[in-house]
């Protein structure tokens, strides 16, 4: 058993087809089927039901693959260890950030990072919250930027908050009206607005489970005109008088800030903690715990 065996089965079991994992790690299909039964062979056991489609780990190739990912990691732990001793001066971060949320955070991260470790490379992954949650568990990714799920993370993920962002309600000119709002002026009254058209984001997007989770708290079912995979779509949908519709802070400040905007605080308790989130088992070298350390003094202000 060698690490490289480890990493073609583990690449075959995410892929569920030896073709696929192939492509992927750039060799040939025969190679790896025969890699796969040389491995089998020496440990007289099969590690992939073939006659499945897609194929399957066996109850002995899940327990191989669990094995195999924490081995890879601790090499890699290992690897980054002395790279640190070695003054952490080159390496590579793969970051998983929300597309949009990229936009937003790394511009400033990245020049304030860079600025001390010009040789480590960064690199992201872009994709909704549940496909880099999946990717950090996978060891695909490093560091992992997005809202906190309310549904709470696995045991083998650490989170260190970046930032405390607010949800704002957005809606055209004249939309809002004074009785849509609490005594103070201050919040939209969500009981009041639940007739109104929404613009709102897919499912599988943080946003839409915090704006589900808004309306199920005051039992009503909003009226959805449009659904969208953009909050910056979403706000400047709400701002032509489309309809309205909810997102966060940052969706706002990237357009100038909400005084550019009719939008609207939800009340104190309606906001969500902005996270970096990393496998409790990894080693955070010097570059990686200063690229957190970055992200939280240039965010830690904004709301």
């Amino acid at each position: 058993m060698d690490f490289r065996e480890l990493v073609y089965i583990t690449v075959v079991a995410d892929c569920k087809s030896v073709t696929a994992a192939a492509k992927k790690m750039y060799i040939s299909q025969p190679s790896l089927s025969q890699i796969i039964s040389k491995v089998e062979n020496d440990l007289g056991i099969k590690l992939f039901d073939r006659t499945a489609y897609p194929i399957t780990l066996t109850y002995a190739g899940e327990k191989y693959v669990d094995t195999a990912r924490k081995i890879l990691m601790m090499k890699d732990n290992l690897r980054r260890e002395l790279t640190d001793i070695g003054n952490g001066v080159r390496g590579k971060i793969t970051v998983g950030i929300p597309v949009e949320r990229a936009g937003y955070m790394l511009p400033e991260t990245l020049k304030e990072f860079r600025r001390v470790y010009p040789g480590v490379e960064i690199r992201t992954q872009e994709a909704k919250a549940s496909v880099l949650l999946e990717s950090l568990q996978k060891g695909e990714t490093n560091l992992v930027v997005i809202p906190k799920n309310e549904d709470g993370l696995g045991p083998e993920l650490q989170e260190e908050l970046i930032y405390r962002e607010e949800l704002l309600f957005v809606a055209g000119p004249g939309v809002v009206t004074p009785d849509m709002l609490t005594e103070d002026g201050r919040y939209i009254r969500m009981e009041r607005v639940t007739d109104l058209p929404f613009i709102i984001l897919k499912k599988g997007h943080s946003i839409r489970r915090a704006v589900d989770r808004l309306f199920r708290d005051c039992g009503a079912t909003p009226n959805v005109i449009m659904e969208t995979t953009s909050t910056i779509n979403a706000v400047q949908l709400a701002n032509s008088g489309y309809g309205v519709t909810i997102v966060p802070a940052r969706a706002v400040e990237i357009f100038g800030g909400r005084e550019k905007f009719n939008c609207y605080p939800l009340g104190e308790g309606y906001a969500w903690d902005v996270n970096v989130i990393y496998l409790k088992e990894s080693y955070l070298d010097g570059a990686e715990r200063y690229f957190i350390e970055v992200m939280k003094k240039l965010f830690a202000h904004r709301r």
